[in-house]
């Protein structure tokens, strides 16, 4: 009985240092009130991984809500949103030995659009490229999301045994990128804005 409390203890703690018990707390769909307490709804794919022994993609609806609270959601339409992508060798990641951290350091600033072609960086932009910077862990895909006038970061990380998958929104005001949620190979691919004024409230 000792050993089999012994294993429990041990997949528990390599669960909470992989990061794959952080931030899934899903609530049922009536614990909250979308309506009133809604700051966005996500559209993601959920890859295959081996984290969550998850062997096909498949397409979920959540609505996030202040607290960092998440729930499934009915299926919806995307707004209309204009995507850009963030090249990867934009951030250069090294090892901080002295703080013993992988930080980001920024080597220039650029963005593509869908169709390919390159679009100018605004002055926002650039502020959102110097707080992607300040993260820490090697950033492996990044995009910038603009719908409603506002403008969200889905990025994901290079971390050891699952894909954490993050979807930030740049609070323009407070020059800070806010965590809404991070996923585990859940690549958010539409949006609609619920009160986005609810996260700067956070």
């Amino acid at each position: 009985m000792k050993r089999i409390a012994l294993l429990m203890h041990i997949v528990l703690m390599m669960l909470f240092m992989t990061g794959c018990a952080r931030e899934y707390r899903y609530d049922s769909f009536d614990i909250f009130d979308v309506e009133k307490e809604g700051i966005v709804d996500v559209i993601v794919i959920a890859r295959t991984s081996n984290m969550s022994n998850r062997k096909v993609s498949e397409t979920r609806y959540y609505s996030l809500a202040s607290g960092g609270r998440i729930c499934l959601s009915e299926a919806f339409e995307p707004d209309a949103a204009a995507v850009y992508t963030v090249p990867n060798d934009c951030f250069v990641s090294y090892i901080d030995s002295g703080r013993n951290r992988i930080l980001n350091r920024l080597d220039h600033m650029a963005l593509v659009d869908e169709a390919r072609n390159q679009v100018p960086v605004s002055e926002m932009h650039a502020r959102i490229f110097q707080r992607i910077a300040e993260l820490e862990r090697a950033v492996l895909d990044i995009r910038l999301i603009e719908t409603g006038g506002q403008t969200f970061v889905y990025l994901e990380l290079n971390v050891n045994l699952w894909t954490p998958c993050c979807l930030y929104w740049y609070d323009r005001d407070a020059d800070a990128l806010v965590l809404l949620h991070k996923w585990d190979a859940e690549e958010v691919i539409g949006l609609r804005l619920r009160n986005i004024a609810l996260a700067g409230q956070e």
